[in-house]
């Protein structure tokens, strides 16, 4: 069977691009509530498709910021490198990315886990929490439990999950800050919000 990743990388996710073109200031509130007061200038969002969250945030959080993405469809790569100088995009997936340890105040996924099977989801997890310093924000379809949802013809590309659980369950120390829920009016797709924050960040400052 063709893994997800190499479905994605093709044109089902050129695809997924051409049908998701929005207005990134659509957004700007929503991203305004989830990281209100929260010390960020370095952010890495995994996944980042047509660049859509990065305008928005690089937007948010002024020119000091360092914005940057990876995503492995190489289409949308290119669209999002061109939407705005102030982001940085580079190819790559969330089970290698290319960056040390901690290198982020906040590293963040928008509808990405749930197209990550669950033999593959510790993996991209702890990549994710490896290149953040303190913050962990997710944006994705919750179930309770493990949910398969048909898309598109196929049963292998997306599934709604409790990932909170799998964060706090994989790793002791973090601790969620604030959550939430996302409606159409909000730019997203009826999706929860999970911020997480080390724990051992809280206790070095």
């Amino acid at each position: 069977m063709t893994h997800p990743l190499e479905i994605w990388e093709g044109d089902f996710g050129k695809d997924y691009t051409d049908r998701n073109e929005i207005d990134w200031r659509a957004r700007l509130p929503a991203f305004q509530q989830m990281l209100d007061s929260i010390p960020i200038k370095r952010v890495l969002e995994v996944g980042c498709n047509r660049g859509h969250n990065l305008v928005c945030l690089a937007e948010l959080l002024g020119e000091e910021s360092d914005v940057v993405g990876v995503e492995p469809n190489r289409y949308a790569l290119e669209i999002a490198r061109a939407s705005s100088v102030k982001v940085g995009v580079l190819y790559g997936q969330a089970f290698d990315l290319p960056f040390k340890d901690g290198y982020f105040d906040l590293v963040f996924t928008a509808g990405v886990l749930i197209h990550i099977p669950l033999k593959d989801l510790p993996l991209a997890l702890s990549e994710i929490y490896r290149v953040s310093k303190r913050y962990i924000l997710a944006i994705e379809y919750f179930a309770q439990e493990e949910t398969v949802v048909h898309y598109r013809g196929h049963d292998n590309l997306l599934w709604k999950r409790d990932f909170l659980q799998h964060y706090q369950s994989r790793f002791s120390d973090l601790t969620l800050i604030r959550s939430g829920y996302l409606r159409s009016e909000d730019g997203f797709d009826r999706t929860h919000w999970w911020l997480l924050e080390k724990t051992f960040s809280r206790e070095e400052r």
